[in-house]
């Protein structure tokens, strides 16, 4: 069986397998389970709508899209906390992969962009993202830089990171670009 994405022109047989088998790699447990009961199948449909929805936003293939469940971030629901979700997204054309977290900000509409912290490496949420022009701006050297307020989260840097510090405002904040198109 053939590892590499069947083409466009490829049977729906032929592409139905290659999903599955995609599915299955990036989340074994989450695609066996998937059946399981009524809360599985909910929690993997809407990750299909998220998928899809983040895939129309970024003009990118819902079969480059995958949604899994986020190693780092767990979020409250009213029956217990359940794992966060982690987008990877998959450029076609190069295979580089860019991950993303849901922006509460704008449920559903939007999402924070995970990219290396300039001044201590570590992943961090820099940017929101609702279309793939948001992603643009913040890939061009020459945009203008907006770093979201969740990058500022002491929690997620070093310790001494300037960019996490509770005592740095958004006005005061540096504007570094964060290594952009370092994403993986």
């Amino acid at each position: 069986m053939t590892t590499t994405a069947p083409g466009i022109a490829a049977a729906l047989a032929e592409r139905a397998v290659h999903a599955a088998h995609a599915h299955r790699a990036a989340d074994p447990d989450g695609f066996h389970h998937r059946h399981d009961d009524s809360d599985q199948w909910n929690r993997w449909a809407r990750r299909a709508r998220v998928a899809r929805t983040v895939a129309a936003a970024l003009q990118v293939g819902v079969d480059g899209v995958r949604v899994t469940d986020d190693p780092h971030r767990q979020y409250r629901t009213r029956t217990g906390p359940v794992p966060g979700d982690l987008i990877t997204v998959t450029d076609p054309v190069t295979g580089r992969a860019w991950r993303f977290i849901p922006d509460f900000t704008s449920p559903g509409d939007g999402w924070l962009l995970l990219d290396r912290c300039p001044g201590c490496e570590n992943e961090v949420p820099v940017t929101r993202v609702a279309t793939l022009g948001d992603l643009g701006e913040y890939l061009d050297p020459d945009g203008d830089l907006h770093v979201a307020d969740e990058a500022r989260d002491e929690e997620l840097h070093q310790p001494g990171c300037a960019l996490g510090l509770p005592a740095v405002s958004s006005s005061t904040a540096p504007t570094t670009r964060p290594h952009a198109g370092r994403t993986s």
